[in-house]
């Protein structure tokens, strides 16, 4: 009877290891698709608000906001523990988001210093890093299937 008990024991706990093992990774595709949804609406709002910051403080103060958030949310990312079988995939996306962050970085100090223009913007590589990002949107969501 005790082994019975021990062997049911044990199944009873690697079957919540494994569903565990689950909710992480679904968890952690949901939490990598979520971020790289906001990348692209930054991309999407950035040259709009960048126009108007020229001539309107209260724009130029959005801008910045919208900025420092893009900064929280790629630390946020870059805490992420991935899988084991995302690691490479994630090894790529921070790559990328360590160069989003430089990129924001610049871009934060030109808008408070109220030197942020479209062409300052355009000249920029953040375009072209947000859209490798969101190159990999579709890897990612494969792994959640």
């Amino acid at each position: 009877m005790y082994t019975l008990t021990l062997i049911l024991l044990v199944s009873l706990l690697s079957g919540c290891s494994a569903l565990d093992s689950v909710n992480q990774s679904v968890n952690y595709v949901s939490s990598v698709t979520t971020y790289i949804n906001h990348t692209s609406t930054l991309a999407q709002e950035l040259p709009q608000l960048t126009q108007q910051s020229l001539t309107d403080a209260q724009a130029r103060q959005q801008l910045t906001q919208e900025l420092q958030n893009a900064q929280q949310q790629i630390n946020t990312f870059n805490q992420l523990e991935p899988p084991a079988f995302a690691k490479e995939l994630h090894q790529q996306l921070s790559g990328y988001s360590d160069t989003l962050n430089t990129e924001v970085n610049s871009l934060i100090d030109q808008a408070q210093a109220g030197k942020l223009t479209v062409q300052n913007l355009n000249n920029s590589q953040i375009f072209q890093t947000i859209d490798q990002i969101n190159g990999l949107l579709n890897q990612f969501q494969q792994l959640g299937q």
